[in-house]
């Protein structure tokens, strides 16, 4: 019996990634420099490193829409990118996702 043959996933730009990719209620690290996370039905994208001391955000624990920096535990919002809780003391930077199909785009620009 043939099996059907299975179309190859095309290649991503550096701002893409599929869908399947993001967690639960985690994160992945995209284009080195950004964080995306899954929030309930939502996609939501930060810079992917504290502005405290530089700690890997994509590796936080999120709750809801609130991550705790691994390092120090300041909190953000992901999905608004406010600080919620020092020591930090900015915000976070935040990029537009768009949705097609299985592919996720961040905003760059």
């Amino acid at each position: 019996m043939l099996k059907p043959a299975r179309s190859p996933e095309r290649k991503l730009a550096e701002n893409e990634f599929f869908l399947r990719q993001v967690p639960v209620a985690g994160a992945l690290r995209v284009a080195q420099v950004v964080a995306v996370f899954r929030v309930g039905d939502k996609l939501c994208a930060t810079q992917a490193r504290c502005p405290h001391s530089g700690g890997p955000l994509y590796q936080g624990q999120l709750e809801g829409s609130t991550l705790t920096c691994p390092w120090h535990g300041a909190q953000f919002d992901v999905c608004t990118g406010a600080l919620l809780r020092g020591p930090a003391q900015t915000p976070l930077e935040t990029y537009h996702v768009t949705v097609d199909g299985e592919i996720g785009r961040i905003d760059l620009a």
